[in-house]
């Protein structure tokens, strides 16, 4: 499975920002490819890992997901929302994308959000450039 990655993909006073996408079929291949993101320990050890998926069936239904934090010891309350409307506003389809963050001990405000935003809106571009 390729990783497609930027990390880090901003750092804003200490907080570290990273964002991966890979493609999926399935509920099955959504989980295979966070569990080969988080064999990284730096990964598993992130703060939060922000996730959303879209799959489109041959007939053309939609199955979404999303997570404010998966697995993190503490969540970005609606942060995995805005990464799914950014895919539906992009009409990203069969590919997960996951924003993680390594909190730096600031807190960043309404700002977190805006790197969430700009990290999902650069990987969106890099997939629909393929």
């Amino acid at each position: 499975m390729g990783l497609l990655q930027t990390n880090p993909f901003v750092t804003d006073r200490g907080s570290r920002y990273a964002v991966t996408a890979f493609p999926v079929d399935s509920a099955a291949a959504f989980r295979a490819g966070i569990k080969s993101l988080l064999k990284d320990k730096k990964f598993r050890a992130a703060d939060h890992n922000i996730v959303a998926y879209r799959l489109r069936s041959d007939q053309g239904t939609i199955t979404e997901y999303k997570n404010d934090g998966y697995q993190s010891p503490s969540k970005e309350s609606g942060a995995g929302i805005m990464v799914l409307d950014l895919m539906r506003q992009k009409d990203t389809a069969n590919w997960c994308i996951v924003v993680t963050r390594w909190y730096g001990g600031v807190h960043l405000g309404a700002d977190r959000f805006k790197h969430v935003r700009n990290a999902t809106l650069a990987m969106i571009g890099t997939i629909l450039s393929r």
